[in-house]
């Protein structure tokens, strides 16, 4: 028979209660570790953490030149770093990993669905012009110069360019344009076009032509009588009247819609053999879009003595078009 002493008894039993006890609440500490210390890395798809989640973040924001207080940028940021969650075996990050750092960008890159989702979670904000406005406003004004020049062939104003894209960049900035906005700018007819053209200018237009809209200096140009009454021919909602240039008596097309006058290769032909067109006047070449919208470049002169009823104008530019056989007589009102 064997005697155990009472007191021992209790205390082995305390101490296996305290051991439980202890070991019960480091499972749980453990537990509670890997639900909620996982969220702060990014795993490989066997399930190792290989990169800070909150540092990826970071590096994001400082990207797109933002603050963690943005929540655009956040929503971003966010939604490109949990694309790369379980993305990668460890053998490939082991690949492209350089004394302790991860070469990321070329691990992406070579995951050619992984790069276009990453692409869309800042493509599909519908606020890239917004983003690139505010975060990188040189960079901004830089695609803005290069998208307009290449939209014609002839070499623009550099610095009218430059004014044009710093006006954009303070209205997209202002009024907080999406890229659907943006979008309607290829659309002459709509009103964001014209509230642009409106506030920054038309950087398509040169000085000349410029010049050539009316202003109260341009009357000094028209010589004859306060008024005269003027005969007209209507055909099928068109007004047509006469105007003679040195001998030359044409009916032209009468358009309040145009800033300068257009005729055709023919006319021209005649008007030179008349000394009226010459090398002397000749302005250079400009663009123009037509009523159906095509975009003409022609040889522009400047004239004078352009008679119509009484009236003698001056300084009158006249441009030559290969793409019509009408004249069409400009008048600014």
């Amino acid at each position: 028979m064997v005697f155990r002493n009472k007191k021992n008894c209790y205390y082995s039993v305390y101490q296996y209660m305290l051991f439980k006890i202890i070991l019960t609440t480091l499972f749980a500490f453990l537990y509670i570790l890997s639900i909620y210390g996982q969220d702060n890395f990014i795993h490989t798809k066997e399930g190792r953490p290989f990169l800070d989640r909150n540092h990826l973040i970071y590096s994001c924001l400082k990207s797109l030149n933002r603050e963690n207080t943005d929540k655009l940028a956040m929503s971003i940021c966010e939604c490109q770093v949990s694309k790369l969650d379980w993305r990668f075996k460890y053998s490939q990050i082991k690949q492209h990993t350089n004394n302790g750092i991860v070469d990321l960008p070329t691990l992406i890159k070579q995951d050619t669905a992984l790069d276009r989702i990453i692409k869309e979670c800042y493509s599909n904000t519908g606020q890239t012009t917004l983003l690139e406005a505010e975060g990188f406003e040189n960079v901004f004004i830089e695609h803005c110069m290069k998208d307009l020049q290449e939209n014609t062939n002839r070499k623009l104003d550099s610095m009218k360019l430059l004014e044009f894209c710093h006006c954009q960049l303070e209205l997209v900035k202002s009024k907080k344009i999406k890229d659907d906005d943006m979008r309607t700018l290829n659309d002459p007819n709509s009103l964001f076009f014209y509230e642009m053209i409106y506030n920054c200018g038309d950087p398509f237009i040169d000085d000349i032509k410029n010049q050539n809209i009316w202003s109260q200096n341009s009357k000094l140009d028209i010589q004859g009588p306060k008024e005269d009454t003027i005969d007209i021919i209507a055909i099928n909602g068109m007004t047509y009247i006469k105007a003679k240039i040195g001998d030359l008596l044409k009916v032209w097309l009468f358009d309040t819609g145009s800033t300068d006058l257009l005729i055709n290769t023919e006319i021209e032909d005649e008007l030179k053999k008349m000394g009226i067109l010459n090398s002397s006047n000749y302005l250079g070449v400009g663009q123009y879009e037509m009523a159906d919208g095509v975009v003409d470049t022609c040889k522009k002169y400047i004239i004078n003595n352009i008679r119509v009823g009484n009236f003698c104008v001056n300084n009158v530019v006249i441009a030559v078009t290969e793409k019509g056989k009408k004249l069409l007589l400009a008048v600014h009102c």
